[in-house]
């Protein structure tokens, strides 16, 4: 099982015996080769975890969405049906929905008004559709599950978009740069911390919730998907069996 989240914090939150965890910090890309790898040597499944901004107005921190779907640039890549269908009854108060992702953090909430009409999601996020795009290239199924940290109205102070480096941890001396140059900044900073706590707290709660492996039932063996059927072609040597 492949668990990607944007922080190490999610990371360590979704670990788990099974289970391969890659924080990518809002860029997927990074770790594409390696989850290839993982997905190569027997990985069955795919899921984005972690926290997002919520896009309904009841939405609140600490509220869990699973994705029907996951868009960005116009795309959609649906879900896994099934699998979608057990996490939602393991997180029964969860929205569900679609999913978007964005390439940065969107700060104010008339962009995120302006996102939610545009798409229809009720979630906004980094990875989860370079997470989904990765699935689909290889052949295997794909979920989204987040929690909320920043509801629609909450206004996000430069420093998070400032905060978070590429291998998923804080950027402590970013953000406190950011309020060097912008001291006014700190209240806000200090509200979106609350709120993030709270959604931490839901998001290591409902982990149990979950099971080890996210609800999954897939077994642990390799799909031919298009990338694997092109790796063997040039590569026989790569493992066929589980990790």
């Amino acid at each position: 099982m492949i668990v990607i989240t944007g922080m190490r914090a999610e990371a360590r939150i979704a670990s788990a015996p099974g289970v391969s965890v890659f924080a990518c910090g809002g860029n997927v890309g990074l770790r594409a080769p390696a989850i290839r790898h993982a997905v190569f040597s027997g990985a069955p499944a795919i899921v984005s975890f972690g926290i997002a901004g919520g896009l309904l107005a009841h939405m609140r921190p600490g509220d869990w969405i699973v994705a029907t779907g996951v868009s960005a640039n116009g795309q959609r890549i649906a879900a896994d049906g099934a699998w979608m269908t057990r996490l939602a009854e393991r997180l029964p108060r969860a929205e569900v929905g679609d999913i978007v992702s964005v390439p940065a953090p969107v700060r104010r909430p008339h962009q995120k008004r302006h996102l939610q009409a545009s798409t229809g999601a009720c979630a906004v996020d980094m990875e989860s559709f370079q997470a989904a795009a990765l699935a689909r290239e290889l052949g295997v199924p794909f979920a989204a599950v987040r929690v909320v940290a920043d509801p629609l109205d909450r206004e996000l102070p430069p420093a998070v978009h400032s905060g978070l480096q590429p291998d998923g941890s804080v950027a402590l001396g970013s953000v406190l740069d950011s309020l060097a140059r912008e001291p006014g900044q700190l209240l806000s900073l200090a509200r979106v911390t609350l709120d993030a706590y709270v959604a931490f707290r839901a998001l290591l709660l409902g982990r149990d919730r979950l099971g080890p492996r996210f609800a999954s039932l897939v077994c642990p063996t390799v799909v031919a998907g298009p990338a694997w059927i092109a790796a063997h072609a040039a590569a026989p040597s790569v493992a066929t069996q589980p990790a």
